[in-house]
């Protein structure tokens, strides 16, 4: 999966953004074997985003923010330009959803903070039935900070 311009504007904490690098860092949270999951969207046999997802509780600083401390926090991309605008980021939210639901039983919320800038990102959120919230600043690790919409979708109402 590649990562474009379109993602590398809002994930800029990484050094490395190639397939490979990313690949490395994030091997075990794709394996299963840290509390955060990734989970790779393909299409057709090709992979062209990711979501990944975590406890917001196992994470102090989110747990401030997030209207339920329980909630599950999640984090998505569409790394291949050819799928951006076709709506296809709305459908991998959905089948996320869906699984996490059963994986997760007792989840109440899903929980997303993209960039207060990227409308792209906060149009999907609302598509499928998160609303946005408060905004706050998320520092970086590249010691910048983001100004963040946080968004919340209660799971009993949207998805079951």
């Amino acid at each position: 999966m590649a990562s474009g311009p379109h993602v590398r504007r809002w994930w800029t904490s990484h050094a490395d953004p190639s397939p490979e690098a990313i690949g490395r860092r994030c091997a075990a949270d794709i394996d299963g074997t840290t509390a955060t999951r990734i989970w790779i969207a393909e299409v057709n046999g090709r992979s062209v985003g990711f979501v990944q997802d975590y406890r917001v509780g196992d994470h102090p600083d989110y747990a401030l923010l997030a209207p339920d401390p329980d909630a599950v926090g999640l984090d998505y991309a569409i790394g291949e330009p050819e799928w951006v605008g076709r709506g296809i980021g709305a459908r991998i939210l959905w089948a996320w959803m869906l699984k996490a639901q059963h994986r997760l039983p007792d989840a109440s919320a899903y929980f997303a903070a993209p960039d207060h800038r990227n409308e792209a990102s906060l149009r999907v959120l609302e598509k499928v039935g998160f609303t946005r919230g408060v905004w706050f600043d998320e520092p970086q690790g590249d010691g910048s900070v983001a100004t963040v919409v946080g968004c919340t979708l209660d799971i009993d109402l949207v998805v079951a």
